[in-house]
């Protein structure tokens, strides 16, 4: 059983949940079970609550740890993700009550901050809930000052829910036209072999290799062509796939997208790189 990969194989066999161990040459990540780590024991990646739910510790420190923690990010997609920066009742006190309350009392536009701390109070309580912590939480003096001011916050707050609502609808529309030129970017830099790696929105993407050898993915994973092709020709049978494996990774659904893992492609892209794999064997 193979136990050394690079960057992204690494976590993305960790993802997978079927095997106990695995590491890159250097140990800058490395998984046993559960759980992932970055650059040594002292700053966990990542860990599995259960086989369906991973926290991810996203307070990252530095600029390759900050790389690892987005690979995990990407490679977790078919889970319920919870992070570190929401849910460690700690890291949120300071977070609301010192940077967020200071900088909500000067705000010209205030529902810019009351959006992100009912959005914060609310995913803490659902991660509670979830991994039946709340009761405990009830007794932690921080945890009670964070629901205190934001219950305040809701009762005095001048601005309505409608306000609110409307601008989180602006906000996400917005996001979404950066995101639309933000791909078209990435894509077409990935495509010119300018970067490897890229992740916006929930759909992944493909090329061949440079050399011909192996299809890649988007989210850094390297397939054998020959693999590729094979699975590629099962899929294009009409067979069904739910099931069938590549590499590591199992389909989970071919019907609107192919799930395959943590990857999700349009079958658009998957009619784009059949037809590249055709022209090379003309």
């Amino acid at each position: 059983m193979k136990t050394v990969f690079d960057n992204y194989d690494c976590i993305h066999t960790f993802a997978q949940q079927n095997q106990e161990f695995g590491r890159t040459p250097t140990r800058s990540i490395f998984f046993e079970g559960t759980k992932i780590y970055s650059y040594g024991y002292h700053y966990l990646l990542g860990k599995f609550i259960d086989k369906d739910t991973i926290l991810i510790n996203d307070e990252g420190y530095s600029i390759s740890t900050s790389k690892h923690i987005s690979i995990l990010i990407g490679a977790t997609s078919q889970y319920k993700r919870f992070y570190t920066t929401k849910t460690d009742i700690d890291y949120l006190h300071n977070h609301i009550l010192s940077y967020l309350k200071t900088k909500l009392s000067k705000a010209r536009k205030p529902q810019i901050y009351l959006s992100e701390i009912y959005l914060l109070n609310e995913t803490l309580n659902t991660f509670l809930e979830y991994t039946k912590q709340k009761t405990k939480a009830k007794k932690n003096k921080k945890y009670r000052d964070i629901v205190n001011f934001v219950n305040k916050l809701q009762r005095n707050e001048k601005t309505s829910i409608e306000a609110l609502q409307q601008y989180r609808k602006k906000e996400l529309e917005q996001k979404k036209k950066q995101d639309a030129k933000q791909l078209k970017e990435k894509l077409s830099k990935f495509q010119a072999y300018k970067i490897d790696y890229f992740r916006i929105g929930k759909n992944d993407y493909l090329r061949i290799s440079e050399d011909g050898a192996k299809i890649e993915t988007s989210q850094g994973v390297k397939i054998d062509i020959g693999e590729a092709k094979r699975y590629l020709r099962v899929l294009n049978s009409g067979a069904n796939m739910r099931g069938e494996t590549i590499s590591n990774f199992v389909t989970q659904s071919f019907d609107k997208f192919l799930k395959i893992g943590c990857h999700t492609f349009e079958p658009t892209e998957i009619k784009r790189i059949s037809k590249l794999l055709n022209n090379e064997q003309k």
